[in-house]
């Protein structure tokens, strides 16, 4: 059972099992398993300075990949990101728009209210801003790039914070499907009891910056940038 985001519902509304995970200062000590420092990832991509977890899981990318352009399906081992997964994503191309999630982490299905695993992360219908969103996926396949974005989320009771979602890419298992790790954290501090949104349009883009990982980026980047 999930809480609605009225700061007066009980907190015994959430799930006991990851609650823990919701409160803002087990996200700010969340760490990945890595062998090197933290500061092996830049703290800022432009001007955006990445959130703590954000830059952890930009961290584990860069240790995992080595030498390689990126990380393979096999990199993304469960006992290295295993503090980051109640906020994470993994999603796998299955045609030009339909990005599914295959991971959906604990805390974000209850902050969202449901788990999104088997769902086309780019919806079927259209909505104002849909063809750059599309546009910037997209172009992380092309390139390849990462893909910083704050985006407005909006509360079930009409209020709205922003949350940085962090896209990077994973090249293509055996079943030639390209994918994207990510992450999901909120901006600013939110109290747990406020915390709860819904994934659906508009999500509007107030932020969204390309991460060079090596290989250059298009000047459609600079286009689709916020």
């Amino acid at each position: 059972m999930t809480k609605s985001s009225d700061s007066s519902t009980p907190d015994n509304y959430r799930s006991a099992w990851v609650q823990p995970a919701l409160n803002w200062s087990a996200v700010m000590k969340v760490r990945a398993r890595i062998d090197g420092p933290v500061e092996q990832a830049p703290s800022h991509i432009g001007d955006i300075e990445l959130h703590p977890l954000s830059r952890q899981l930009l961290a584990w990318w860069l240790e995992a990949r080595g030498t390689r352009v990126m990380p393979a399906p096999d990199d993304v081992s469960p006992r290295t990101l295993v503090e980051l997964l109640p906020y994470m994503r993994l999603l796998h191309w299955e045609g030009e728009e339909r990005l599914v999630f295959r991971i959906y982490g604990s805390a974000l299905a209850e902050a969202t209210g449901f788990d999104l695993t088997g769902y086309n992360s780019i919806g079927e219908g259209d909505y104002a801003g849909k063809a750059e969103d599309v546009a910037r996926l997209q172009l992380m396949r092309r390139v390849p790039c990462g893909l910083v974005l704050h985006r407005e989320l909006t509360r079930p009771d009409g209020s709205t914070y922003l949350c940085e979602f962090i896209n990077l890419p994973i090249s293509a298992g055996e079943d030639g499907k390209d994918r994207i790790i990510g992450t999901i954290v909120p901006c600013e501090k939110v109290s747990e009891a406020k915390l709860g949104f819904e994934l659906k349009a508009p999500l509007t883009v107030r932020r969204a910056a390309f991460i060079d990982i090596g290989q250059g980026l298009p000047e459609a980047a600079e286009r689709l940038s916020v």
